[in-house]
Formats: structure tokens, C-alpha cells, sequence
């Protein structure tokens, strides 16, 4: 289960959360779990033609990079109140078709935090993955990606 006051601290509403329950949210990893079948529109839309099924799309998994960032700024750093950015994406795969059905879990691991000016700077190693019919994860993303953190005053300026 989310955090009850995830809604007064996330950026987005709980319909672009994509997450079903937090699976782990400590100083090692912040890991949750998704119910594939509820993505709403970014699935509805999807044109079914032979050789393209509908599947997880691109947009949720990069959208569910902001939910765990999110999750990790706020409970594992403790920064209420604070707004986010995000600023790079490096290196991002998917070396397989995400499924409609089966659960996805996706995870953040922190390498590196800096701060700067009351500003944080944290850079996330991302997977997710989910496990076909004989119990094999089969990673559909990966990535490295970096945001910024500040307090709601600072972003003011800074725009």
C-alpha cells in the first residue's frame, strides 16, 4: 500500500501513479508493484495489428520512473513539500515487449546523491520487469536517469 499522504506529496494524481502496492521503500531500494491491466488510456488507444499486441507502453514506464523518484525523495530523504524534475534519461532499453496481464515490477536503486544550494541532485539506476508462464523475469526496461529536488520557493526562481 501507498503511503496515506503520497497524494499531498506526489506531483501528479493517483491516476498516473501506476502503482498497485510498495513492495520495498528503504535507503537500498525503492521497488513496487503494477497492475497491468489498469494503465488506463495509454493502453486503451493502442491500435491492435498482427506482430504489435497490445502492451506496457513506453509512456507509463517513464512516467512510473517520476512515481518512484517521487516515493524515494519524499519517505527515504525526507523532502516534504518539494518539487522535481526530471533531467536526464541515459541509456534507456527495453529488451522485451511488456505483456497486459501478467504483474509489473518496477524499481529504483539510488547511486548518487549531491546537494547544492538547498537543491538535491539524485542520480537512479531503474528495472523493471515481469515473469512469463515458466516463472523467468524477463526485464522490459532499464535505465539511468538523473532529477533535481527543491523546495517549491526555489523552483519559483529558477523558472
Amino acid at each position: 500500500m501507498l503511503p496515506l499522504d503520497f497524494a499531498d506529496q506526489c506531483l501528479y494524481g493517483p491516476e498516473c501513479w501506476f502503482v498497485d502496492a510498495v513492495e520495498q521503500l528503504d535507503d537500498t531500494c525503492v521497488r513496487v508493484r503494477t497492475d497491468s491491466t489498469k494503465l488506463g488510456p495509454f493502453v486503451d488507444a493502442q491500435v491492435v495489428r498482427r506482430g504489435h499486441p497490445k502492451h506496457v507502453p513506453g509512456a507509463v514506464m517513464v512516467q512510473l520512473t517520476g512515481t518512484l523518484g517521487s516515493l524515494h525523495t519524499v519517505y527515504v530523504l525526507g523532502l516534504k513539500d518539494h518539487v522535481g524534475y526530471g533531467t536526464h534519461i541515459k541509456g534507456a532499453r527495453f529488451p522485451s515487449l511488456g505483456r497486459i496481464g501478467p504483474p509489473l515490477w518496477a524499481e529504483l536503486r539510488c547511486t548518487r546523491i549531491r546537494r547544492l544550494r538547498g537543491r538535491v541532485f539524485g542520480e537512479y539506476a531503474f528495472e523493471f520487469w515481469q515473469f512469463s508462464e515458466a516463472g523467468e523475469r524477463q526485464v522490459i526496461y532499464q535505465s539511468e536517469q538523473s532529477a533535481i529536488w527543491m523546495p517549491g520557493e526555489l523552483a519559483e526562481t529558477a523558472t
